[in-house]
C-alpha cells in the first residue's frame, strides 16, 4: 500500500498492490471513504448544521438555534447569536387587496428599542394621518415643513387629534421613525418623511413632520395610519422593530 497526498489523505493501492493485495488494499481504502461520508452526514434534528473545524478530516453538527438568533461566526466557528444593534426585525405587514381608509397595528411587543413604519399608498390626495393607542383627542403636537419645487411653507399644530405623517396622490410612500415608543418616563416623539409624486408625473412633492405625544406615562402598543380618504389596493404598510 501506498499512501499519495489526497484531498482527504485516504490510503490507495499502488500499480504494483493490485497484482498480490486487491482485496485487503481496497477493504483499507474503502473505510477511508466510509468514515469521511458518515462524518459528513449532516444529522437528521430539522434546523441543524454540519460544518467542518479546522481539520480537514474532523466535522461538527451544530444544533438549531433560539428563536430570533441568527447564524454568525466567533473564533473561525459557526454559531447562533442575538442580532446585533440596528437589526431590523418584521412585526406586521399589510398589503391591500382592496380598498380601507385606516390601518391598524395591535398589540406591539415592547421588546425593541425602537419601531419603523414603511409604507407606500395610492389613492386620492389626502393627508396621511397616524393616533397612537387608540387615542383620538387633542394629546399630540405636530410640525410639517413642505417642499414643492423651490417653494418651502410650514405649519405647527398644537393639541391637534392626529399626527401627519405624509400626503399620497397616485404614488407616495413614507418612512415613519418611533424612537422611544416603550418608554413610560416621557413623552414619546415621531419622525416622519414621505414623497409624493402626481398621477401624470409633472410635480413632486416632499414632507418632512416631526411629532410628539403629550402621554408620557404609557408605551405604545397600538399605531392607527388614516386618511379621510381611501388607500387602494396595492397599498401596503409594514412594522419593523429596531433591537
Amino acid at each position: 500500500m501506498a499512501n499519495p497526498t489526497t484531498n482527504y489523505g485516504f490510503v490507495l493501492p499502488t500499480s504494483s498492490d493490485l497484482v498480490t493485495d486487491l482485496p485487503a488494499d481496497f477493504d483499507v481504502a474503502l473505510q477511508g471513504v466510509d468514515t469521511r461520508l458518515k462524518a459528513l452526514q449532516p444529522g437528521t434534528t430539522e434546523g441543524d448544521l454540519a460544518y467542518s473545524s479546522a481539520t480537514a478530516n474532523t466535522n461538527t453538527r451544530l444544533g438549531i438555534g433560539s428563536t430570533g438568533n441568527v447564524l454568525t461566526v466567533a473564533g473561525g466557528v459557526p454559531t447562533w447569536a442575538a442580532p446585533s444593534a440596528g437589526a431590523l426585525t418584521l412585526i406586521s405587514t399589510t398589503t391591500l387587496t382592496g380598498t380601507a381608509s385606516t390601518i391598524t397595528f395591535s398589540s406591539i411587543p415592547s421588546t425593541y428599542e425602537n419601531l419603523k413604519i414603511i409604507w407606500s399608498a395610492t389613492g386620492a390626495d389626502d393627508y396621511v394621518k397616524m393616533t397612537v393607542n387608540g387615542v383620538g383627542t387633542s394629546t399630540y403636537y405636530s410640525q410639517t415643513t413642505t417642499a414643492s419645487g423651490s417653494s418651502v411653507s410650514a405649519t405647527e399644530l398644537l393639541g391637534s387629534t392626529v399626527m401627519y405623517v405624509g400626503v399620497k396622490n397616485a404614488l407616495s410612500s413614507g418612512l415613519i421613525d418611533l424612537p422611544n415608543y416603550k418608554r413610560t418616563t416621557m413623552k414619546k416623539t415621531v419622525n416622519a418623511i414621505c414623497g409624493r409624486r402626481s398621477g401624470t408625473g409633472a410635480n413632486e412633492t416632499r414632507v418632512f413632520s416631526f411629532f410628539c405625544t403629550n402621554d408620557a406615562t404609557t408605551a405604545i402598543s397600538q399605531i392607527d395610519i388614516t386618511s379621510d380618504s381611501v388607500f387602494n389596493a396595492g397599498s401596503s404598510f409594514s412594522l419593523y422593530g429596531v433591537s
